[in-house]
C-alpha cells in the first residue's frame, strides 16, 4: 500500500507553522504560529484570527465541538468548526504554554509559568491554581480526567485536578523534565528530559524506569488504543516502548519503527489499529504497521519538521502540519 498526499488527499498551504491539529467531525482545525486557526472542511477553508500573537498550545474542548488554544497573549480562545471564535478566558500577560482538557469530567487546565489554572466543567474562570517548583514542562490528564500529571525541574507531580488543596504526589529525578505522558490506566508516568532520554515511574511505588539512547529531545508521545505501547520521538526512528505487565518497559527492548536519516519529530497512533504515523525533521511522513513492519510512504520531505499529526475519529483521515507552513490531509483505506 502506498498512500500519498498528492494522490489520496490534498496539499494545504497553512502559510504559518502548525502548533497542533485536531478534528471536529469532518473538519480539521490547524492552530498556527501567527495566532490564527485554519478550518479545513471538505469543500472549503476559512482562516480565523484567534490570538494577538502566536498559538503555543491547543486541545479539544471537553464538548468535542470546539478547539481551545493558548497563546503568548495570555489568553485561551475557543474556536468552533463553523468559524466562531471567542475568548474563553483572559489569564493575564504570561504566556499560556500548555493546555489539557477532559471530555469525561469537563475540566480544562492551562499552564502559565509555574502555575496551573484549573477550570471545572463549564467554568470560564479558574476555580483554583496549582503552583510548581519551576516552569511547567508539560501536562497530561488520565483517561478519567481526574488526575493531572505535570513535569517540571526535578521530576513530576500528580494531583487530583479538582481537589484544590491536593499538595500532590512527587516523583523525583534530577534534571529538567519537559514533555510528559501519563498512561491511560494511570499506572505509569513518563517524561522527556532536557538532557535527552526518558525517565518514568510506576506510580504505585515510584519505581524508577530509565529509557535512554536518544540523540535528541523527546517532544512527542502517543499511546496506542490499548495503552500497551508508548511511541516516542527524538531518534532516527520512532522508539516504541512496551507497557504491558507490572514493570512496564523495565528490562525490555523497544520496537524501532520507520528508521531514516532524519529524526522523528512527531508520532501519532491510529485510533483503532496498531498503525503508527511518524513525521520527520525533513518534513516526510510515514505510516508503519507494528505487526509486520509494513511501511507506507505518506508524504515526501519538505522545508520544515513535522509538528502536527492528527487522526480523525475513525482513522480514515490523517492531518499533517509542519513548521514551514506546509500541510496536508490524506485519506487512509
Amino acid at each position: 500500500m502506498t498512500v500519498r498526499v498528492y494522490t489520496d488527499g490534498r496539499r494545504l498551504a497553512l502559510k504559518e507553522g502548525a502548533t497542533a491539529a485536531a478534528w471536529i467531525g469532518g473538519d480539521c482545525l490547524f492552530a498556527l504560529g501567527d495566532g490564527s486557526v485554519l478550518i479545513q472542511g471538505a469543500e472549503s477553508a476559512q482562516r480565523i484570527e484567534a490570538h494577538q500573537g502566536a498559538i503555543l498550545c491547543a486541545a479539544l474542548h471537553p464538548d468535542g465541538k470546539s478547539l481551545l488554544t493558548g497563546g503568548d497573549d495570555g489568553r485561551i480562545a475557543r474556536t468552533t468548526a463553523n468559524g466562531e471564535t471567542e475568548i474563553f478566558s483572559a489569564l493575564g500577560r504570561k504566556w499560556v504554554d500548555h493546555i489539557a482538557a477532559s471530555s469525561v469530567t469537563g475540566v480544562v487546565v492551562a499552564a502559565q509559568g509555574k502555575e496551573a489554572a484549573v477550570f471545572p466543567a463549564k467554568a470560564r474562570e479558574p476555580a483554583h491554581r496549582f503552583v510548581y517548583p519551576s516552569s511547567i514542562g508539560g501536562f497530561a490528564l488520565d483517561a478519567k480526567g481526574r488526575r493531572l500529571a505535570a513535569s517540571h525541574y526535578g521530576g513530576a507531580t500528580i494531583r487530583y485536578v479538582l481537589a484544590a488543596e491536593d499538595s500532590g504526589v512527587k516523583f523525583n529525578w534530577a534534571g529538567s523534565h519537559l514533555a510528559i505522558a501519563l498512561s491511560p490506566d494511570a499506572e505509569f508516568v513518563v517524561t522527556g528530559m532536557q538532557e535527552t532520554g526518558l525517565h518514568g515511574w510506576r506510580i504505585a511505588d515510584k519505581l524508577d524506569l530509565r529509557m535512554e539512547g536518544y540523540p535528541s529531545k523527546t517532544r512527542s508521545f502517543s499511546w496506542d488504543r490499548r495503552g500497551k505501547w508508548l511511541a516516542t520521538s527524538g531518534a532516527h526512528c520512532a522508539v516504541v516502548w512496551p507497557f504491558s505487565g507490572k514493570v512496564g518497559p523495565q528490562g525490555k527492548s523497544p520496537a524501532l519503527l520507520g528508521e531514516r536519516q532524519a529524526l522523528v519529530t512527531c508520532v501519532a497512533f491510529h485510533p483503532r489499529e496498531e498503525w503508527l504515523a511518524m513525521g520527520y525533521a525533513d518534513g516526510a511522513v510515514r505510516l508503519e504497521r507494528m505487526a509486520d513492519n509494513f511501511i507506507s510512504e505518506i508524504d515526501e520531505p519538505g522545508e520544515g519538521p513535522v509538528t502536527a499529526l492528527a487522526w480523525n475519529a475513525d482513522g480514515s483521515k490523517l492531518a499533517i502540519g509542519d513548521a514551514a507552513g506546509r500541510g496536508g490531509i490524506v485519506s487512509i483505506s
